[in-house]
């Protein structure tokens, strides 16, 4: 009875070891990811803060009822806030082994805004009103931002230092990821960057098992 249960419990250890020296599965080392990479470049966005001002003249109407009213000049004054960054649908990589291929675009302005709490009383001037009224409505007043905030978009858009600034930045903290990836699986990654808007190359001499600062 002995040897049977002997020869049962050997079987066991038998099927055991055997199983356990079979065909491991190769371990999988993450790569990185283009969702990572968008989102970083989200993240990469540059905001900055600009001081404007909206001037306009209200021209005194004609006729007997506008007897003495003059052309009035106004002004208002405020802060605005730029977005600059890359759209991140465009955003591309390719990653090949321990290479990787980055293709980033041109930086673009996002969107522009107004701080809204530097709009307040002390922030609109005029100029003296006639005999007659010519009031400075509250739609003369929204025109003239406006028309501020148009031109203002047109400054920051054709401001290719901040838009070098912002592509830059961008490039930077993909850099990192990649980088800190690589310290993290042992895997040494070579970077090549492809810029959209001129299809030029650039490789990376970055070592990636060096982590660079954000």
């Amino acid at each position: 009875m002995r040897r049977i249960q002997f020869g049962w419990m050997l079987a066991v250890i038998l099927t055991v070891v055997s199983a356990g020296c079979g065909k491991q599965e190769p371990v999988q080392i993450p790569e990185p990811q283009i969702e990572q990479v968008r989102s970083i470049c989200n993240l990469a966005t540059v905001q900055c803060y600009y001081h404007n001002v909206a001037k306009s003249e209200k021209k005194a109407e004609k006729g007997i009822t506008h007897l003495g009213e003059k052309d009035r000049k106004f002004w208002i004054e405020y802060t605005g806030i730029a977005n600059l960054g890359i759209d991140v649908a465009e955003v591309q990589m390719n990653v090949d082994g321990t290479e990787v291929e980055v293709t980033l675009p041109e930086a673009k302005l996002l969107n522009i805004s107004i701080d809204r709490e530097t709009l307040n009383e002390a922030s609109y001037i005029s100029s003296a009103d006639g005999l007659n009224k010519n009031e400075i409505t509250a739609d003369d007043q929204t025109e003239a931002i406006h028309l501020a905030q148009q031109k203002m978009e047109e400054t920051v858009s054709s401001n290719t230092t901040l838009l070098l600034n912002a592509q830059n930045r961008a490039k930077k903290l993909i850099e990192n990821y990649i980088v800190q990836l690589g310290e993290a699986t042992g895997v040494e990654y070579h970077i090549t960057w492809i810029y959209s808007e001129t299809g030029k190359k650039e490789a990376d001499t970055t070592d990636t098992e060096q982590t660079s600062d954000p």
